[in-house]
């Protein structure tokens, strides 16, 4: 009783951030003038040394969250928000 009375009693929070939304996120603030405010998913996981499909996948959590926007389609083209510019960690 006492293991679902403490389970009961945690607290439900998803942290804002995943660890690759977190690198993305903290690359992304320091190379955005380097990309001129645009970067591929290719360019993120180079830089980062992780694969472009996990990239890719953080970076649509971000989008949806709004500390990035997609603004091109083929290829696919993502720019930081206001909102990513003043992230903190």
């Amino acid at each position: 009783r006492f293991y679902f009375e403490a389970l009961k009693n945690e607290s439900n929070e998803r942290p804002l951030f995943t660890e690759n939304g977190k690198l993305i996120l903290q690359f992304i603030q320091k190379n955005k003038d380097t990309f001129n405010n645009l970067f591929k998913a290719k360019d993120i996981g180079e830089g980062l040394g992780i694969s472009s499909r996990t990239a890719s996948g953080s970076m649509r959590k971000l989008v949806t969250d709004e500390y990035l926007e997609k603004v091109g389609k083929d290829p696919v083209v993502y720019a930081l928000t206001k909102k990513g510019e003043n992230a903190q960690f």
